[in-house]
């Protein structure tokens, strides 16, 4: 070894790599408390976002029409919408929508005549009184407003049926069949939900009884009141076709749309009752709620940064929501369980949908191929394949219950 190499540092070398060691200390540190400070309270604010958009009931039923879009002009058939580049989508979209505003409810289709700032389509009248030139609308995706009496003049009743909590308010049409129909509404908190399968459920003969679960207005509360995406809600759904079997039913047929599909989906996997169940139409169902944060997570940006928000500050919320509210990451993922389903199933997925993501549609049919009618609306978002193609979606849902009905 040379004597240049054996030579011991000398005290300037010393301080500078003491100083150099604090520096990486603080910078270690600094780094650690930016990490805390990232993660930790990014995560408790966007925990605090998927409680206030997608767990609290309060919240949920707090919800309001947001009525934005002009209306220029209304005659008996047709009407001429203020467009700016605010205006949704649906608007200016062909197919069937609805369209609402304080007083009244109608239905926009056919596009007659478009231009940079107006667009006229054909209208219809369904409840109220026509809207006033000015005056602002709401567009309505479920398309069908109040009851099925207001909709399509067909007769129903109100009913209840008693569930784990209580009374849950339910409507209820007559029908010759001895299979039922049970529509399961998902996270709007509205019967209406079910509303775009009355007719042809109707048509078949089928008693339908359009359900309300915990939480919903006027249903009974949860300790909690949080959306439990069918961990729990199952068994309100449980108990709605014990009450179709007491009261003549032999078999049902279920209906689950976006969270209701999730419910209907534990019931299926956890419910002693889901031998009594001849067939299933889930449209854009919940079937995995951890993939479906993520996704909505992946469409939001960081406040003021305006970046995409990462992963790994979903995966941190995600982690903070399960100790701050119970959230049962792994029993929600229903995909994992579907080996349980014996019902064939008619599955609706819009390929835009921005709330529940395709992705899980498509795994249930590839995973049950055996089960699953896959139908497919390429531009729909969320709940619209019957918005954009009503007239296929009767057509499917029809065949597909003649096909399994007893």
């Amino acid at each position: 070894m040379s004597a240049a190499m054996s030579m011991p540092a000398t005290a300037p070398e010393k301080a500078r790599r003491t100083t150099l060691a604090r520096l990486i200390k603080w910078i270690i540190i600094l780094l650690v408390i930016l990490g805390i400070l990232f993660f930790g309270g990014g995560g408790w604010y966007f925990s605090n976002q998927l409680y206030t958009l997608g767990l609290s009931g309060a919240a949920r039923r707090s919800i309001k029409p947001s009525y934005t879009i002009p209306v220029a002009s209304v005659s008996s058939n047709s009407i001429v919408l203020d467009t700016s580049s605010s205006t949704p989508r649906e608007a200016v979209t062909s197919g069937i929508w609805g369209l609402q505003w304080p007083g009244g409810y109608g239905q926009i289709s056919t596009i007659d005549n478009s231009t940079l700032r107006t667009i006229k389509r054909a209208f219809k009248l369904v409840a109220g009184s026509d809207p006033n030139p000015g005056q602002k609308v709401a567009i309505d995706t479920e398309a069908f407003p109040d009851n099925p009496k207001v909709a399509f003049g067909i007769n129903y009743q109100q009913v209840s049926y008693k569930g784990p909590l209580g009374n849950y308010p339910s409507w209820f049409i007559p029908g010759s069949s001895t299979t039922w129909a049970i529509t399961v509404h998902g996270n709007a908190m509205t019967l209406l939900d079910g509303m775009k399968a009355v007719p042809t459920l109707h048509s078949l003969g089928l008693p339908i009884l359009m359900i309300s679960y915990r939480n919903d207005p006027g249903a009974p509360e949860s300790r909690s009141d949080l959306l439990r995406y069918g961990l729990t809600e199952w068994q309100d759904l449980q108990a709605a076709v014990g009450y179709a079997l007491s009261h003549g039913a032999h078999h049902v047929v279920l209906l689950g749309y976006s969270m209701g599909g999730g419910i209907v989906a534990n019931f299926l996997i956890r419910s002693p009752l889901a031998s009594k169940v001849d067939a299933v139409v889930l449209d854009a169902p919940m079937l995995n709620f951890s993939k479906t944060v993520d996704f909505n997570a992946s469409q939001m940006d960081l406040p003021l940064i305006g970046i995409p928000l990462p992963q790994s500050l979903t995966d941190s919320a995600k982690w903070i929501s399960s100790l701050r509210f119970g959230v049962a990451w792994s029993q929600l993922d229903y995909l994992s369980k579907s080996n349980k389903f014996r019902a064939p199933i008619l599955l609706f997925q819009g390929l835009n949908d921005k709330t529940v993501p395709p992705i899980t549609s498509n795994e249930l049919a590839a995973d049950q191929p055996h089960l699953v009618t896959y139908v497919t609306t390429a531009g729909a978002g969320h709940l619209e394949s019957w918005n954009f193609h009503p007239q296929k979606y009767d057509s499917e849902l029809k065949s597909f219950l003649a096909d399994h009905l007893e």
